[in-house]
């Protein structure tokens, strides 16, 4: 991790997420320090998750997918195909529509957008089509996710953490099958 920028704490935990099987799932900023030499050490392992290599493949789908995706809305085949790979992860909702399938991993996953700021549109999204099932493992990446992602907005970077995560994601899918 030496090469790690300061302001860029999401690489950090690059391989913990996509290759490695085992993540902290905590890295708040007390639990993130920058070594003199300008690595960047993690503490406090208390809250940890593992994915599976089946996971992980289904994981580095859905941050491709995401990555390789315009916002939510703009394209009804990016949407389809974000859709797609969460439904294939186990999320469900009551009617199994594109809308909030698509919407959810960029909420987790993505850039924040300004429209995502005005409660009632998402709140209205999500309401008309309510999540039934999330695997734990997947709560648990999109918790980090989102830690990661409010420390850079901190320093001021918003960030789209599958963009971050897509180089290693298709590195896994290239050492490791990408079979459906």
């Amino acid at each position: 991790l030496r090469s790690t920028p300061p302001r860029r704490p999401h690489w950090c935990h690059r391989f913990l997420s996509v290759c490695e099987g085992m993540f902290n799932c905590d890295p708040h900023p007390g639990n993130i320090l920058l070594l003199p030499d300008g690595r960047i050490g993690l503490i406090d392992f208390g809250l940890c998750a593992t994915v599976t290599p089946a996971e992980r493949t289904l994981l580095a789908k859905l941050f491709i997918a995401c990555a390789d995706s315009p916002p939510h809305g703009v394209s009804i085949e990016a949407d389809a195909r974000v859709a797609k790979a969460v439904r294939k992860i186990g999320v469900r909702t009551e009617s199994s529509g594109n809308q909030v399938l698509s919407l959810f991993p960029r909420l987790a996953f993505c850039k924040i957008r300004p429209e995502w700021l005005d409660r009632t549109h998402i709140k209205n999204i999500m309401e008309a089509d309510k999540i039934v099932d999330i695997p734990v493992y997947l709560v648990m990446v999109a918790r980090c996710a989102g830690l990661l992602r409010g420390l850079c907005l901190g320093l001021q970077e918003n960030i789209c953490i599958a963009e971050a995560w897509k180089p290693y994601a298709e590195q896994w899918l290239r050492e490791h099958g990408d079979e459906d």
